[in-house]
């Protein structure tokens, strides 16, 4: 009983640590200034952790034992949300509504990006990002939302390639920074 209370805790723990370099990745400064020019905004940003919950997700799709992890991480992004609305002074009667949008977003993009990187749209997955992109994400500049799909794309792809059984739970989960990119 003791190893399932002492193992759920150990799977939070580590669940917050993934959140945190989900937040601490898509918080980055350079994706709200040239060349990115996401704009910095609420939206923006929940966008951009949005994108990189799901770079996240991949990763750790790659092995069963950490489907609960995975699920344990996604739950984080909903109460932080739910906490953040709160602080914004939503009450709590609008809470739940914009809960279910952010349930929506949420399922709806990592499916959306999903897609995009599967094997039968491989040939598109840059043009197919960028149009999902281009959909929910508010860019200063017309050139943003191809810059940061050309990221993503990569960053997915240096993911795939990356050396899962050598990885740790404190090991780097996002290989590229956003300078990686170029202008």
């Amino acid at each position: 009983m003791l190893e399932k209370i002492f193992s759920g805790r150990a799977v939070k723990r580590q669940a917050h640590d993934i959140y945190a370099k989900v937040v601490e990745q898509a918080r980055l400064p350079e994706f709200y200034q040239k060349p990115y020019f996401v704009e910095d905004s609420v939206e923006g940003r929940f966008e951009m952790i949005l994108l990189h919950l799901f770079l996240a997700d991949r990763f750790l799709q790659k092995s069963e034992k950490f489907a609960l992890l995975r699920r344990a991480v996604r739950e984080l992004l909903v109460k932080d949300i739910d906490r953040s609305l709160r602080e914004m002074g939503i009450g709590d009667m609008s809470v739940g509504k914009q809960m279910k949008k952010v349930g929506s977003a949420l399922i709806g993009r990592l499916a959306s990006y999903d897609r995009a990187v599967s094997p039968e749209e491989n040939s598109q997955a840059q043009d197919e990002i960028e149009k999902i992109l281009g959909r929910n994400v508010k860019f200063l500049d017309e050139n943003g939302a191809s810059v940061l799909a050309v990221y993503a794309l990569n960053h997915f792809k240096m993911i795939e390639k990356h050396d899962f059984a050598s990885w740790t739970i404190g090991g780097p989960l996002f290989i590229m920074k956003p300078d990686a990119v170029p202008a």
